[in-house]
């Protein structure tokens, strides 16, 4: 019975038909992971069959998988049904890992990109209101920064090993203790704090409560070392409206130098924890 010859395809129509590039197939032949079928022994031209076109998908899934190409190789050498199950159950666990990790990443870019938003629409208000907030909890370095490399240092050091990324986190912070709020010695302190994180018991940060209640609250244009005119501002407004301060304050990054170079796009918050002032009777 006549059997009709296969037919052969050169590296060109075998690279249109599979979509890998030619330089990729003579790559896969020279480390020995993938070879064609044939080769004319007096040009050396390569021909490939369609045998070799689902090898070739079984390479490319593989590593969309992740694996690397010596993975491949090693796997594709000595392949049983065993060795396919285990490999594809690794696989699975790691990308449901990757999975958990990106939805976390993308909880905290959308955190990020929600405070941004809240910016665009409400443009800057220097203008003081009064907001409740939920009981926050934080992590704070006491060293004294006094640029934005320390902030940058300081912050790291707290957030050490955690996976929130502070380039798309809000979570940056400082912090400025009530007694130095009182005193005025915040005009030449700063001091870094990370909310929202958790820390073991052997952490060498100390722990910092923001308790829930009122604040008073104020944006303003500049680095977080152009925060005295507001905190005064704040202060006169406390003291004239009837309240008193009644624990740290925290200045939050809005906008900092992660996302801009200039000055005068950055914006930050002050808040000041504040309670109603007690009448005395006279």
């Amino acid at each position: 019975m006549f059997m009709e010859e296969e037919k052969l395809y050169t590296i060109k129509e075998f690279s249109a038909l599979t979509d890998v590039s030619t330089d990729t197939l003579r790559y896969y032949d020279k480390i020995g992971l993938f070879s064609p079928s044939k080769r004319d022994e007096k040009n050396g031209y390569r021909y490939y069959t369609l045998n070799e076109f689902e090898q070739i998908g079984e390479i490319q899934t593989l590593q969309q998988l992740g694996l690397s190409l010596d993975e491949i190789r090693t796997f594709m050498s000595d392949k049983t049904f065993l060795s396919s199950y285990k490999l594809l159950k690794r696989q699975y666990e790691h990308i449901c890992e990757k999975i958990d990790e990106l939805k976390l990443l993308k909880s905290y870019l959308g955190e990020k990109l929600a405070h941004i938003d809240n910016i665009i629409s409400g443009q800057l208000s220097e203008n003081i209101t009064v907001r409740y907030f939920p009981a926050r909890t934080g992590y704070c370095s006491d060293r004294n920064c006094q640029d934005y490399s320390r902030i940058k240092s300081e912050s790291a050091r707290i957030i050490e090993k955690y996976n929130k990324n502070l380039f798309i986190s809000s979570s940056y912070a400082l912090y400025i203790p009530e007694n130095e709020l009182l005193s005025g010695e915040y005009r030449n302190n700063y001091y870094c704090v990370i909310l929202d994180i958790t820390k073991d018991k052997n952490t060498k940060f100390r722990k910092i409560e923001f308790s829930a209640g009122e604040y008073v609250i104020c944006r303003y244009a500049g680095t977080s070392f152009d925060r005295n005119d507001t905190i005064e501002k704040l202060l006169a407004y406390i003291s004239d409206n009837g309240y008193e301060v009644c624990g740290d304050a925290l200045q939050l990054c809005v906008i900092d130098e992660n996302l801009t170079n200039i000055d005068s796009e950055k914006i930050n918050e002050i808040q000041i924890a504040v309670r109603r002032a007690e009448k005395n009777d006279m």
